[in-house]
This record gives C-alpha cells, structure tokens and sequence, in this order.
C-alpha cells in the first residue's frame, strides 16, 4: 500500500467536506457530523469551512450545543474568509438560545471581515434581519431585509424571504406573510445544480400549511399540499412533517371532509417523533370523534392519550409539545379530575420560557401572545377558575379575531361558550367557522343548535361521558375501559343517566338521545 501523502489528506478532507455540505443541505445530520468528525485538524483551507458547518449541523438540533464548539475551536481558524463564517455561525447560535447582545457582538465581528468573502455582506444582512426579528424589531422593508434577497444562493435567497414573511407576521400582517413563503417555496420549481436546503424547505412547508388553515385560505393551502409532496422528509425533519400533517388535517375537517381528515390524522400518529406528540395526535382524532358524534372512538383516544401522557418526563419537552397537556388536562377533567389537576399543573410548573426560538411563534408574534392567552384560559378552566379563564380567552379571542384567525376564534368562542353560558358566543364561534365551507362548527348558526346537546342538568361531568358514550353505541365493558372505571361504576352510573332522563331501558335512552340531537 502507497504511503498517505499531504495531497491525499487534502483530497480526503476536501472530499469530506462536500459530502457533509451535501448531507447538511439534505437534513441528514448525522451522516454530516460523522464526516466532519475531527475536522478542526483539518489542512488549514478546508478546516475553516469544516468548522462553520459543523457548527450548523450541531445548531439545527441543539443550539447550546452549537455554542459550545463555536467557543472550543476558535484559534483554529486561519483565514479571514474562514473567521468571517466562524463568527456568522456564533452569532447565530447565540441567537437561538435567546441571547441577542452575544449574537448582535459575533455579527459586529462579522462585519469587518464582510469584504473578504463573496457575497458576504447579503449573507451577513440575512443574519441581522434575523436577530432584529427575534428582538421584535419587525420591518419586512429594512435594509437588512431587502439586501439578504440579492443573495445568489438560492437557499439564502428562500431563507431571506421567509424571513421577510416572519417580519410581516411580527406586524399582523399574515396575507404578505402567506405570499412571501409561497414565492420562497417557488424556488423548488427553478432548476439548481444542488436541492434546496431540506431544514428551510420543511419548515417553510409545515408554516405555509398552519396560517393557511388558520386563516382558511384555500389557495395557500392548497399549494402547501403540492409543496409536501417535493419534501425528501428526513428523521431530522419529521416534527415539521408531523406538525403539517396536523394542519392538513385539520383543515379537512373544518371543510367538511372527515375522510381526508382521518387519514391526515392517522399519518400524523405513524411520524409524530416523540412520545408527547402522540399524545397530541391521539387528542386530535378525539376531538374530531367527539364532534362527529363518535363518542365511544373519543373516549377511546383520550384514554390512549392518558396511558402515553402520564408515562411523558415533561420537563424534558420544548414549549410547543407541551401545549399536549392542555388539552389533555380540558378532555380528561370531565372523568378525571385529579388527573386533569396534575397535567395542569405540570404545564403551570413548566412554564414557557423553553420556547425555541427558530419555531414559528416565538418572539412577540401576536400569535404567541394570543395562544398564551388561550393556553391560560384552558389551565383557569381546568382548575375551575372560571372568571380568571374568561378573561385569559377574552383576550385570545380579540387577538385571534384582529388576526382573522377564523379556526382559532371558533375554537375560543366554544371555551367561551362553555365558560360563560352565553348563546352570542355559540354565534359567534359558528360564524367564525363559516369561512371553512361545511364545516360541521359552521351549521351550529344556521340551525339554532347548541355546540352540546342540552342534557339534564342533574348529571356530574362523569355521567354525562357516559351518557354520551352509550348514545354513540359503546356498551358498558367499553365505557368501563375507556373511563378507567370499574364495570360496577359505570353500570351505577348508567342507572342515574336513565333516570335523569326519564328511562328504563337502553331502548328508551336511545330513543330519547335521537329526539334531543345526542344520537
């Protein structure tokens, strides 16, 4: 065997290093990281380079991670191009762990060395417009902005431009947000010489997809859906995939179409990766079970949402996972009030301040303080403060409703509803929900009905998910499971639904259940 020459270690890292820039691009992330293994001992013109990729490849998964090997490599860098980038990917990790004066100090750094890089000042724009954006410095016209554009890297380009989207949404602004990342995603239809960057795709995708729904613009979403398809979805991307599969099927069920929806729903729960997302995606087919009058299927899903829930180490989840406890806690509490009692509290316990700021409703978005609202509203009502959750969904609803965030304002009129008693907000949760064509929310307006059957007021929580389990046909072995309740209870409980409703037999709840609207 010929001996290594100094020429084959250069060929060998250069060879490396493209593969790993291939494999970043591609969210693979792993396969990058094992290439630049040992890449600050690298020949001294791929090294640089090496560095700043790795760093982007540690900062995509764990930005504290990315911090701590930007601060153990920096005498190894030798050039100025080489300290240019080094300090670009510093500041960029310091800003995804929320530390804007670091970052801000990096890109000072960056600035000087700006000329000696092609391209360098747009590159070194985008990164600011960035940082100004998670300060809450939201202007999709600044200079910043307008300059990170020209970049002639297509994957900048896209980034900056979704990034001007983010600017706009920080202003209100959501239909120039939903036009700048349909004009990003655009660029999957130019012909590249390398694909665009899959992270920046995937998360473009998976927000295009939520405001879309959100807002109820069919035309969006449907350009969301053709964009999915041209996603090479990687292990390293599958929150983003699991968390557009939501939105799409969501978006079917407020428009009538349970098929479509259950099938969204069901390719969610196969790629949710993590534990506490399927807790999430077994909540969303309850929900949806529940108003499609699928009683037995619901409580069914929020049992298997439960077992997986209790068994989740919260505290080591991000701030958008958590949001599972919420619902939990709002859908269990009927039957389970010292259950729903420890969900709530371990979110109360947790707090926000986990919040990653490279998601979608981070850093002063009027949307993160709307869901705030909603998410305080929902705790409140879960430990039976009512006038404390009015308030907390009072808020979220103007938010949501100056947004035109017609699914939101639906959903938090319903809160309303139930907090308060009132028939306006059972209007206007019904009109909100009119923007998505046959929406089952949609005809509560048109025909008077209630969001709820009315049932006899005698009932306690615990009887009244009984009773709505055997009108949508479970048996007594069924409820028994679902509710975690012994056969005993619930046939004790059966015996009271009858006799507030007036019954002797199943026969006769039945029949009384289809005249009230219940079956």
């Amino acid at each position: 065997m010929a001996p290594t020459t100094d020429e084959d270690v250069v060929e060998s890292a250069a060879s490396s290093l493209q593969r790993a820039r291939r494999a970043v691009r591609a969210a693979r992330y792993d396969a990058a990281l094992d290439l630049l293994q040992g890449c600050e001992e690298w020949p001294e013109h791929t090294r640089d380079a090496a560095i700043a990729l790795k760093a982007e490849a540690l900062g995509r998964r764990d930005p504290v991670a990315a911090v701590e090997w930007l601060s153990g490599v920096g005498e190894a860098i030798a050039t100025p191009a080489g300290r240019f980038a080094y300090e670009l990917e510093f500041g960029r990790a310091f800003a995804n762990v929320r530390d804007l004066e670091s970052a801000r100090a990096h890109l000072a750094l960056a600035q000087t060395l700006a000329g000696t890089v092609p391209d360098g000042p747009p590159l070194l724009a985008y990164h600011r417009s960035r940082v100004a954006w998670l300060a809450q410095e939201f202007d999709p016209a600044a200079a910043d902005v307008v300059a990170a554009m020209t970049h002639p890297d297509p994957n900048v380009a896209m980034a900056a431009l979704v990034m001007r989207g983010w600017h706009h949404a920080g202003l209100g602004d959501l239909r120039s947000q939903i036009a700048d990342f349909r004009l990003a995603l655009a660029m999957l239809d130019r012909k590249v010489d390398e694909p665009l960057d899959t992270y920046v795709t995937a998360l473009t995708v998976h927000a295009l997809a939520r405001v879309a729904f959100e807002t109820a613009d069919a035309a969006a979403m449907a350009d969301a859906r053709e964009r999915y398809e041209l996603v090479a979805w990687t292990d390293d991307v599958q929150s983003d995939r699991f968390k557009t599969l939501r939105a799409f099927g969501w978006d079917a069920f407020m428009r009538g179409r349970p098929g479509p929806a259950q099938w969204s729903f069901k390719d969610a729960l196969a790629y949710a990766p993590s534990t506490a997302w399927k807790v999430m995606a077994r909540l969303d087919r309850a929900f949806v079970a529940r108003i499609a009058g699928n009683e037995p299927w619901a409580l069914e899903e929020i049992a298997e949402a439960d077992h997986l829930g209790y068994s989740v180490r919260w505290e080591s989840t991000n701030n958008e996972e958590r949001v599972a406890l919420l619902t939990l806690a709002t859908l269990i509490a009927p039957t389970n009030a010292s259950r729903a009692q420890r969900y709530a509290s371990t979110l109360s316990s947790l707090g926000t301040e986990s919040m990653n700021p490279t998601l979608a409703l981070a850093n002063g978005d009027p949307r993160a303080r709307a869901d705030a609202r909603y998410a305080q509203g929902q705790i409140d009502a879960v430990l039976g403060h009512a006038a404390a959750a009015e308030r907390a969904f009072r808020d979220a609803y103007d938010i949501f409703v100056s947004l035109g965030y017609a699914c939101r304002a639906s959903m938090t009129a319903i809160a309303l509803a139930e907090i308060t008693g009132e028939a306006s907000w059972r209007e206007k949760a019904a009109h909100h929900a009119s923007a998505y064509p046959n929406s089952p929310l949609a005809a509560l307006r048109a025909t008077g009905a209630a969001l709820e059957p009315p049932m006899p007021a005698s009932l306690s929580p615990l009887q009244k998910q009984v009773a709505r389990a055997l009108a949508g046909g479970a048996e007594v072995p069924e409820v028994s499971r679902a509710l975690s309740r012994s056969v005993y209870t619930i046939e004790r409980q059966v015996e009271a639904v009858y006799a507030a409703f007036g019954v002797r037999s199943r026969s006769e709840f039945l029949d009384s259940a289809r005249q009230s609207g219940m079956a």
